[in-house]
């Protein structure tokens, strides 16, 4: 709820009015790649939230931040010019009256456009509701955020099937033992509280989790950072984690064994995705490096990095 919204809102427009009105008032007006580089972490923080990787105009030159003083300053006409641009390109945190239900459609920040009406959640208005109506406006959009997702493993399917106790000891020779079943129970289904943690921090905590309990605190870090393929890739051979069989496509997926890890990688060997194996058609993973995206058990069938196996991609599978 503290990190759902920035303390400045953000804006994006065409319009030469627009501009100039800003850089005459002192307001920085940012092109995307300036914004992008005056702000590193914003589209991590926030990306999802606004929308900023999939805008209805992705080549929509001009960006700026408000903050509440400003926006009240430009006035009622530019408002308008404003927020029905932020309609026409996509940008996230704007909402329709069916989202308010049965409670009250906001009277300020609003705006019609084609016909249809329009509610901009600013900075604001977001600071002035109770706890616990932040509560549910933020279980409401991650409900509205997953409900495209495909199928996975529930949490309680999770908790019944991430126990040791669930496979013969026979069995356990097959990778079950570098399983860190405590781990899963941990984090599976839960989110991170800020943006960073991403799929590589998340396979190579496992891998690090399976050499003990007594690792699972360098685990619960590793986790809560961004890692990039560089530092993933030398923390995997540190562990004695090879590259073996490549695989094409998911129905070919069967060498998967218990406690390897699995890197999606493009067809220039770009590596895009990492996962750790708790079963032959099980993996744990985190779908990106947003807050917004949950620590998943989920079949192997179901990741969503599968798209790019259609277009000359692979999966390198790694074991120790």
């Amino acid at each position: 709820m503290e990190r759902f919204l920035p303390p400045y809102d953000l804006y994006y427009f065409e319009a030469d009015h627009i501009h100039r009105y800003l850089i005459e008032a002192g307001i920085p007006v940012y092109t995307r790649e300036e914004f992008s580089r005056s702000f590193p972490r914003f589209s991590l923080d926030y990306g999802a939230v606004y929308h900023m990787f999939d805008l209805a105009i992705p080549e929509v030159p001009w960006v700026t931040l408000l903050d509440a003083a400003q926006w009240r300053a430009i006035g009622p006409t530019l408002q308008a010019d404003l927020m029905a641009s932020q309609i026409r390109c996509g940008r996230g945190n704007v909402y329709h009256p069916d989202w308010f239900e049965n409670s009250d459609y906001p009277v300020n920040n609003t705006v019609t456009v084609d016909g249809r009406r329009f509610y901009l959640l600013t900075a604001e208005d977001w600071q002035a509701k109770r706890r616990d109506e932040q509560k549910l406006w933020v279980v409401k959009w991650l409900q509205e955020w997953h409900k495209d997702d495909g199928p996975s493993v529930n949490k309680q399917k999770a908790v019944l099937y991430c126990s040791a106790n669930t496979f013969p000891r026979a069995e356990l020779s097959g990778g079950y033992e570098r399983v860190p079943y405590g781990l899963i129970h941990e984090y599976v289904g839960r989110f991170a509280d800020q943006s960073g943690p991403n799929c590589f921090a998340a396979a190579i905590g496992m891998v690090l989790g399976g050499t003990g309990v007594a690792s699972y605190p360098q685990s619960r870090h590793v986790m809560t950072q961004w890692i990039h393929q560089g530092p993933f890739f030398r923390l995997l051979d540190a562990q004695r984690y090879r590259p073996g069989t490549e695989i094409r496509t998911i129905t070919h997926a069967w060498p998967v064994q218990p406690a390897d890890v699995l890197v999606w990688c493009r067809s220039d060997g770009t590596a895009q995705h990492a996962a750790f194996a708790v079963s032959q058609d099980t993996v744990f993973q985190k779908e990106s490096q947003g807050w917004e995206s949950p620590w998943q058990l989920v079949r192997l069938e179901d990741v969503w990095y599968n798209k790019s196996l259609q277009s000359g991609g692979y999966i390198a599978l790694y074991r120790q």
